[in-house]
């Protein structure tokens, strides 16, 4: 168990380990018979030798697990999900002093502080609207441009962070991890051995290394959520902030599922990844008030100068991705023949608008660049995409568009080398393989092309065109070789 000490100046605070309840540990299952029969016979087909009892590091309850992993373990498993959903997501927000600022608060102050102080803690800011924060396996921290901007203080900042850290030590991502791994066992076994069990029996049965598997990482039970309510307040309150102000990004939150009208996107990882009720802000009041009584609201800080200008800069570069985002929906509604071609000039409009005011942010010349393919001019897109992997190598976006223009202008050199990149940038994802196939038949590789397009066909939902078009692809291929 480890102490944390309070930062200097500031009224010394009880270790938040040594406050959790500690209750008896147990390993007992709670299904009924009549769905642990099959489920025991199918466990003991595919993973008896795996299953057994795993220990909450934080609480010090059992449970029971697949495979209970490792620090280095959950460190790699972490690090294989994080590039994905960068990816996914904008990519990294570009701002060094502000990364630096908050990785200061969240990874030395706060998670070196908890009881895993020596798993291999990141914290990283989105570069995408959506209001989101969520942790993997690890010690991987992320939050969202869109939310930082709708933060008011530190402190509020401190729990909202606390509460993804304790995710990460209570091991609720990991234990999702096994229970998704599980019932990927499970449902191999239940297809060959009773006719009765189908795929909706197993709601997270998903494959485990997709996205589909990613967004098992990012699901928690209501008691989970309630339990890193509890250490947000802790954790926050280790490092001197003052907790009670962990209420206003629930309320925040709330206030912003209650408005949000269908459609809006950036809504969408939040109400998946923070399941929300008002019972869960009165919980955080009533945590507080039993275990933190009489808190030293003079000791305690709420926020700072430095965090408050820092906030205010984010602000002033939200207002210039709203553009952006305004510009996206008008490109998407083009493209989709919901709007005229001409709408693409108002788009444009908003995107230099943006662009004059944040120059060194690289997706506004990929929205131009997007933009120029809409209006079928290839050659002014690649001018827009130079500009985007120069001002951010890491782009998955101009990267992948970037090569689809060259592969698709028969350059095919110039295609593969950010085809690839994009590849390692996204490694789950199924545009690249799908791209570097069509490079490969191309190039006149069919062995190649095909197994590119069998990744796609692991990556890509059924159904989907590029699952279905690699699918045609490969039959194609394997024609020709069959004769």
């Amino acid at each position: 168990m480890n102490t944390q000490t309070s930062a200097p100046g500031r009224a010394p605070v009880e270790p938040a380990s040594s406050r959790v309840e500690r209750r008896t540990p147990a390993c007992s299952s709670s299904c009924s018979p009549s769905r642990c029969v099959p489920t025991a016979l199918l466990a003991a087909l595919v993973a008896a030798s795996l299953i057994g009892c795993c220990t909450d590091p934080v609480t010090g309850d059992s449970y029971f697990c697949l495979y209970e992993l490792s620090d280095q373990e959950e460190g790699e498993l972490g690090r294989s999900f994080a590039p994905n959903f960068v990816a996914e997501s904008g990519g990294d927000y570009p701002d060094p002093e502000l990364h630096a600022y908050l990785s200061e608060i969240v990874v030395d102050r706060m998670a070196r502080g908890s009881q895993r102080p020596d798993l291999p803690w990141r914290f990283r800011i989105l570069n995408t609207s959506q209001i989101n924060a969520f942790a993997l396996p690890g010690g991987q921290v992320f939050v969202t441009r869109g939310l930082l901007a709708r933060l008011d203080s530190e402190a509020q900042f401190a729990h909202l962070m606390g509460h993804e850290i304790g995710h990460v030590t209570h091991k609720h991502s990991s234990r999702g991890q096994g229970r998704a791994l599980l019932y990927q066992l499970l449902l191999g076994g239940a297809m060959i051995y009773d006719s009765e069990v189908s795929e909706s029996d197993f709601p997270i049965a998903t494959a485990v290394l997709g996205l589909g598997g990613q967004l098992t990482l990012l699901k928690y039970s209501r008691d989970q959520e309630l339990e890193s309510d509890a250490r947000g307040v802790d954790y926050a309150l280790a490092a001197g902030y003052d907790p009670r102000e962990g209420r206003k990004t629930f309320e925040m939150f709330l206030a912003v599922k209650q408005s949000a009208g269908r459609g809006e996107s950036w809504i969408d990882g939040l109400l998946s990844t923070h399941p929300l009720d008002t019972t869960r802000i009165e919980r955080i009041g009533d945590y507080i008030a039993d275990e933190h009584p009489g808190l030293p609201t003079a000791t305690l800080t709420v926020s700072t100068p430095r965090f408050d200008a820092l906030m205010a800069r984010v602000r002033r570069a939200q207002g210039a991705y709203d553009l952006y985002d305004r510009a996206a929906e008008t490109i998407a509604a083009v493209q989709s023949g919901e709007a005229p071609e001409s709408s693409l000039d108002e788009a444009e409009a908003l995107l230099r608008d943006g662009a004059s005011r944040l120059p060194d942010h690289a997706p506004f010349p990929l929205g131009l660049a997007t933009l120029e393919i809409a209006r079928r001019s290839p050659e002014r897109a690649l001018r827009h995409l130079d500009r985007a992997v120069s001002l951010d190598p890491d782009l998955y976006g101009a990267r992948v568009l970037r090569g689809k223009v060259q592969l698709d202008r028969g350059r095919y050199e110039e295609a593969g080398i950010d085809l690839e990149s994009a590849a390692a940038l996204y490694p789950f994802g199924p545009q690249p393989p799908f791209y570097l196939a069509q490079l490969a038949e191309a190039q006149g590789d069919p062995a190649e092309a095909i197994r590119r397009y069998e990744q796609v066909l692991e990556r890509a939902p059924e159904g989907t065109d590029l699952h279905t078009r690699a699918s045609e692809r490969i039959s194609a291929l394997r024609v020709p070789a069959a004769a």
